[in-house]
């Protein structure tokens, strides 16, 4: 996914899907509180397939617990209406500083939803730091 979008959260708290992504995301939706303060979009199914190494690790080991209760808790899944609208829970608001403005962005797999100072701040350090990157992103195996 991909793009920038600026919509506002209804009185009800809903925000309206980016109508080039509904067909994507028409069937259940999972809304998480991610890293870096914002939330994100993902189809049930794609989110299931990349919690499934967290899910089925040992839940004997700390991490895979904690994570698992971190990714968890706040996320709500959601069936968009119509109108492509899905609402964002209280919790999640609060997490993401939310407000009735708000930026969606397209990033790869998922939409994230930003407060827009919030995304104007982070942006500007993606901007500084990959302007002239010539690294590698992803590290070989």
């Amino acid at each position: 996914m991909r793009g920038t979008w600026t919509p506002k959260l209804d009185e009800k708290s809903r925000l309206t899907l980016p109508a080039k992504y509904r067909t994507e995301l028409t069937e259940e939706v999972t809304v998480v509180c991610e890293q870096e303060r914002c939330l994100s979009v993902y189809s049930k199914e794609v989110l299931d397939s990349m919690m499934e190494p967290v899910n089925t690790a040992p839940s004997t080991l700390r991490n895979v617990r904690e994570y698992q209760r971190w990714t968890q808790y706040r996320a709500e899944d959601a069936n968009p209406d119509r109108q492509g609208r899905i609402t964002i829970t209280a919790s999640q608001r609060a997490w993401a500083g939310l407000d009735r403005d708000v930026i969606v962005i397209g990033a790869g797999n998922r939409l994230e939803v930003w407060n827009p100072e919030r995304w104007e701040a982070y942006s500007a350090t993606l901007d500084d730091k990959f302007a002239d990157f010539d690294g590698e992103i992803v590290p070989r195996s």
